[in-house]
């Protein structure tokens, strides 16, 4: 298991731990200040950028399926990447 947390943006710690092996290859892009922002979290938490990555894709997921609560008054935070 993972010595590490993901903090959500509320300072919650993350419900989900990936444990996905993966097989499959997703490439994306950023910018620079995305691609230094990132690496510093994944250095921060003692694990690799694609770990990183895809913990917060199972935050993401989670909080579209109303799986994941706020922390403060315990209703479903629902994000939308399309605002």
């Amino acid at each position: 298991m993972y010595s590490a947390e993901v903090l959500l943006p509320s300072g919650k710690p993350s419900n989900s731990m990936s444990r996905c092996q993966g097989e499959l290859c997703v490439t994306i892009r950023v910018d620079r200040s995305m691609q230094e922002f990132l690496e510093a979290e994944a250095r921060e938490f003692g694990i690799n950028r694609a770990e990183l990555i895809r913990r917060i894709l199972d935050d993401y997921r989670d909080s579209r399926r109303e799986k994941l609560d706020c922390p403060h008054c315990d209703k479903p935070v629902v994000m939308n990447a399309r605002e």
